[in-house]
């Protein structure tokens, strides 16, 4: 049985959002600076502001090409720690500089990240909510729940939203 620590966020808009932002927590070598966080599964990798990088005064370990729909660079690879919200802790991450900080933010959490977990997102009752768990627990399968809970419906298993069961 893996007895990696289990962890999770949640994080709520009051209203239906366009982007999913949280505040984290960058930290090295003693050094932590709050970030204004973008979650973006179109990422590959997670990256962080040139801001990030000078508050931390930040060594890079090496370079790497990435390619972004502006082209293919070369930028910085760096070893941070990452404290997202709720204390959610993922140390000793590989990120890269980016020019993020351009857009307001200073973390850029890819599916490095994301892919560690399960993420979901949802924006029932004109609210968005996306919550992020480590290490993933279980597969989810709405197309798989509906369809239980249709045949339950259909055979009376489920009583209808209001309504209670004779």
């Amino acid at each position: 049985m893996n007895e990696e620590r289990q962890q999770a966020f949640t994080h709520s808009g009051d209203c239906i959002l366009n982007s999913l932002r949280s505040v984290s927590n960058v930290s090295y070598n003693g050094k932590s600076t709050k970030c204004i966080t973008l979650w973006d599964t179109g990422a590959t990798c997670s990256a962080i502001s040139m801001d990030v990088v000078s508050k931390l005064n930040l060594v890079p370990f090496g370079q790497q090409e990435i390619h972004t729909p502006s082209g293919t660079k070369t930028v910085n690879s760096y070893l941070v720690d990452i404290v997202l919200p709720n204390s959610l802790k993922i140390s000793d991450w590989h990120v890269i500089d980016s020019e993020i900080g351009d857009q307001g933010l200073d973390l850029l959490v890819g599916m490095d990240i994301i892919s560690k977990g399960d993420f979901s997102v949802s924006n029932y009752d004109g609210k968005t909510t996306f919550t992020f768990r480590t290490p993933s627990q279980k597969k989810t399968d709405y197309v798989q729940q509906l369809a239980v809970q249709n045949t339950l419906a259909r055979k009376g298993g489920m009583p209808h939203k209001g309504k209670k069961r004779k």
